[in-house]
């Protein structure tokens, strides 16, 4: 399986995301930010709305999971002690996908016509 992992950039985030590239070698897990399957999101909320917004253009190609390792997390499911059962999961058994609906906002500009076209998951502001 091909994946990635984002993080939200602090010490705790970057030490479990190096842990879990060790732990999917063990797996033959082939690290791909290109064209991943799966996208792994460890930090919070916020870290898992930046993954979905980086990959928006392959939403029906990919799963997105997220760790939680920050304060609060509606979306982020799992917590660092359990990233080897999330990583034995993922390898050995079909895994159940969630699908949330996606808000579309269209900006348009009265001064030239031009709009652009946005996803959001839980807010547009």
């Amino acid at each position: 399986m091909r994946y990635t992992i984002l993080t939200k950039g602090d010490s705790k985030s970057n030490a479990l995301k190096h842990k879990m590239i060790n732990h999917m070698k063990d797996f033959q897990m082939v690290e791909d930010s290109e064209n991943p399957e799966i996208v792994i999101s460890v930090g919070g909320d916020g870290t898992l709305l930046q993954a979905f917004h980086q990959y928006s253009h392959m939403l029906s190609k990919v799963a997105f999971v997220g760790i939680h390792t920050g304060h609060l997390g509606f979306y982020a499911d799992w917590l660092p002690h359990e990233v080897e059962k999330l990583i034995i999961e993922i390898n050995n058994s079909e895994f159940q996908v969630i699908e949330y609906p996606l808000l579309e906002l269209i900006v348009r500009y009265n001064d030239n016509g031009y709009e652009t076209r946005y996803l959001a998951l839980n807010e547009a502001t």
